[in-house]
């Protein structure tokens, strides 16, 4: 009996060219770790991505295109320079295989375009264990470098790794906070803590009584970035290491050590810093040098300050992508440290010409310095005036008092003035609607969330600026609170109306904090309860949707319970600094308050006299 003919709609994978069979492959390259350790989900809420679910990630990605290669000769002609491409070092075996296997295959180094390292090079149980796995591997100790002490041996691989790939684009370290699962130590559970050599070194820099030269410290020695001429990218993660503390680490010296040698990394485009304070350890001037080569600077749970911030935005005078997630809040004595007295307003008015992406959140304590010392702090004290004149931003996410200034109670104009408060540029907008917090200003934060998705109707509404997405980052409490169902009509009925206005309108939590990460509370039963004693979960119905009450309806329908139901505790902190008369609240205004006397009068006895000595 014949063989059947081929089947001629049938073609194999092989036989297509390679510019074809190139971007199939590439499309299974496992992308590079994050910076951060936060992620949005699809349905509003945040995810904490530790180190081994990136990690896990990579591995499952990296396996998949290694299937790829095996497929046939072809396909590992084609996939081979990209199982080179994104290099993960995240345990002892890991760094000692890929330091011999490019000693061994020279022709692999100019594959490497991304490294990422996990493991902690630096931690006692790590240098111990690539001590075991380097006399694994070749069967004989390791020497290193003459005068080179054996607690550098991750630092003496990874530097020979780094100087031998040429083509070097991004470089991330990223040290566990936890131990990742599998690793080859004696006690997998426990953290691998810092060397006490190394911290006892860390020390003496931040101690020194003198400014540290940076060219003079081991971190000079073992990263010299300023000769890796394709590096564009430097990500740093600082770690947790003790009790958890992220000051005296590796990762934090490194990023104070690559502030310092910003000016000599010439091909530098990105910047990438969590968890670090983005100071200069080694130089005690504000200002930095010109930096013109720096296109993105990204900077999450950063502890910087304003005077920090606004000195590196004078310096890179080219910036297209600013990030900052502030971790701690600013104060007056911060006024004094300005770098030639320009604020970060001042400073992003001269980034019009080229920002394209501005996303700033600050703490609900505050940032963005008042223009001076003047009292009363006026509303517009905090507001950032310049985000108007940014010509060319495209994307903008912001918190409430960088567009609108000190918050009291938003008015109806406040959500219509937003139109002009934005840039015609803008096409995606996003306002991050933290002030107070649940228990003391529940009825305040939705009286204001009114008046914001009211601005969001006048977005609609108007032609400049044309936004494509509209986006606010609120409480997750108003979902479960007593007025649920309200509140979810309302968010429903804007997401229609920016729909016909052909603008992506979605919601979600707001930004994670990194020391709530460090500083994690035991939950109580009552988090999960209401005033009443009962679940704050809403019960669904069999359609999915929640089962509506003709007597909630009605409850809801009255506006001044919505907003002020009387079951909101006072603050005896607040009543303290209440002034005792209209006559005493006036002393402390001054003479020059700007003010009219009606205006404030009226302030003082419907009890929003902390608007003006705030």
């Amino acid at each position: 009996m014949a063989a059947p003919a081929p089947n001629s709609s049938t073609v194999s994978l092989e036989r297509l060219p390679n510019e074809l069979l190139q971007p199939i492959a590439e499309a299974l390259v496992p992308q590079p770790p994050l910076t951060t350790r936060f992620a949005l989900r699809p349905v509003g809420t945040w995810a904490s991505q530790e180190a081994k679910d990136q990690r896990a990630a990579w591995h499952l990605a990296h396996r998949e295109l290694l299937a790829f290669a095996q497929t046939s000769h072809c396909m590992l002609a084609v996939a081979r320079p990209l199982l080179w491409r994104n290099i993960l070092i995240d345990n002892e075996r890991a760094l000692v295989s890929l330091y011999l296997r490019m000693i061994k295959h020279p022709e692999v180094k100019p594959w490497i375009r991304h490294i990422t390292c996990m493991a902690n090079i630096t931690g006692t149980k790590l240098i111990m264990g690539i001590h075991r796995e380097w006399e694994r591997q070749t069967g004989v100790r390791w020497q290193g470098q003459p005068g080179a002490s054996p607690a550098s041996i991750g630092l003496e691989l990874l530097m020979i790794i780094m100087w031998h790939a040429p083509n070097l684009r991004d470089l991330l370290f990223a040290f566990p906070d936890h131990p990742l699962p599998n690793q080859e130590l004696q006690d997998p559970t426990a953290n691998d803590v810092l060397l006490p050599a190394f911290r006892a070194t860390i020390l003496s820099y931040m101690n020194s009584p003198e400014p540290v030269n940076h060219r003079q410290t081991f971190v000079a020695r073992y990263f010299p970035f300023h000769q890796m001429r394709n590096l564009s990218s430097l990500r740093i993660y600082c770690h947790r290491d003790e009790q958890p503390s992220r000051d005296a680490t590796f990762p934090q010296l490194l990023s104070h050590y690559t502030i310092a040698c910003l000016p000599d990394l010439k091909n530098l485009r990105t910047l990438e810093l969590c968890c670090s304070s983005a100071s200069n350890l080694f130089y005690e001037d504000m200002t930095v040098p010109p930096l013109p080569q720096i296109q993105q600077l990204r900077l999450y749970g950063s502890r910087i300050h304003e005077p920090r911030l606004a000195a590196l935005c004078l310096a890179c005078t080219n910036l297209q992508d600013l990030l900052v997630h502030f971790e701690e809040s600013t104060t007056d004595d911060d006024r004094d440290l300005l770098p030639e007295g320009k604020t970060l307003d001042v400073a992003l008015i001269g980034l019009s010409d080229s920002l394209r992406s501005l996303e700033l959140v600050a703490l609900s304590e505050g940032h963005y310095l008042t223009r001076g010392r003047e009292r009363p702090r006026k509303p517009e004290n905090h507001r950032l005036k310049c985000i108007p004149h940014l010509t060319r931003l495209e994307s903008l996410t912001l918190d409430y008092r960088g567009v609108f200034g000190t918050l009291g109670i938003l008015e109806e104009d406040d959500g219509e003035r937003l139109c002009q408060l934005l840039p015609p540029s803008l096409r995606d907008f996003t306002l991050v609607c933290e002030w107070g917090t649940a228990k003391d200003w529940k009825q305040s934060y939705l009286a204001n969330l009114d008046m914001i998705l009211h601005g969001v109707a006048c977005l609609c509404a108007t032609q400049s600026p044309k936004l494509s997405s509209i986006s606010l980052a609120i409480h997750s409490w108003p979902a479960k609170s007593r007025f649920h169902r309200r509140f979810g009509r309302e968010v429903e009925e804007t997401r229609l109306r920016c729909l016909r206005a052909g603008i992506t309108f979605r919601t979600f939590d707001l930004f994670p904090s990194y020391q709530d990460e460090d500083d994690v509370e035991p939950l109580d039963e009552g988090d999960f309860e209401d005033e009443d004693g009962g679940d704050i979960l809403p019960v669904m119905g069999d359609g999915g949707f929640e089962e509506e009450t003709e007597l909630e309806l009605e409850e809801e329908d009255e506006a001044s319970e919505y907003y002020f139901s009387g079951d909101e505790e006072e603050d005896p902190e607040r009543e303290a600094r209440r002034p005792p008369t209209f006559a005493a609240f006036m002393q402390q205004l001054g003479e020059d308050h700007g003010h009219s006397f009606d205006e404030l009068f009226y302030a003082y006895h419907e009890d929003r006299w902390d608007e003006y000595l705030f």
